[in-house]
């Protein structure tokens, strides 16, 4: 199986990454193959230039390049339990429904407890400024984002399953598990 996460920043998708590898789930993530473009151009890895350079990734090899690089990926490496983590683009989704074993989750949380997380988690590429905030979380999710931009909104419509965030962080890991018993049948 291949679940994929998207979901906007500060939503807890790296907690999810991180309940699943404990359960032996291999990870691929699609913002480490847009850092990796990143420093081959000489280009800060800033937040707004990561995204800037997904954007040239897509209109160069086509708006689902990420979701196909990480197939080729998973499939070189082989095995049945893996994650691709930071899908932001529909074409995206669509590249990796190409694998019958395909299940996309969007990890959510309402704007406000996003904000708070952000301005608490103090990563070093994050801006407190809450209009600021706003704006980047804005456009992720597809505001004012050509077609082969930023489009999370888009991502979150065609999840197969909706996991709300919005438990303390200690409750998280056992919340997602009852998603995760529902989406295998265990």
């Amino acid at each position: 199986m291949i679940i994929g996460l998207t979901g906007p920043m500060a939503s807890g998708k790296t907690t999810l990454v991180e309940v699943l590898q404990k359960l032996g789930y291999q990870l691929v993530t699609l913002s480490d193959m847009v850092r990796e473009e990143a420093r081959k151009l000489g280009i800060e890895e800033k937040r707004e230039n990561l995204m800037n350079v997904g954007q040239i990734l897509r209109q160069k090899g086509g708006p689902g390049i990420l979701g196909f690089r990480a197939l080729e990926k998973i499939n070189f490496h082989g095995g049945d339990m893996w994650i691709v983590d930071g899908i932001r683009n529909p074409a995206e989704v669509e590249e990796l429904r190409k694998h019958p074993d395909f299940i996309l989750v969007a990890n959510t949380a309402p704007e406000q407890m996003i904000i708070d997380r952000i301005k608490s988690r103090k990563r070093s590429d994050d801006t407190f400024d809450e209009f600021s905030i706003k704006r980047k979380l804005r456009r992720e999710m597809g505001e004012g984002e050509p077609e082969g931009g930023q489009q999370v909104g888009k991502c979150i419509e065609m999840a197969d399953h909706v996991f709300e965030n919005i438990v303390p962080f200690e409750k998280v890991e056992e919340e997602f598990m009852k998603l995760y018993n529902q989406i295998t049948n265990k």
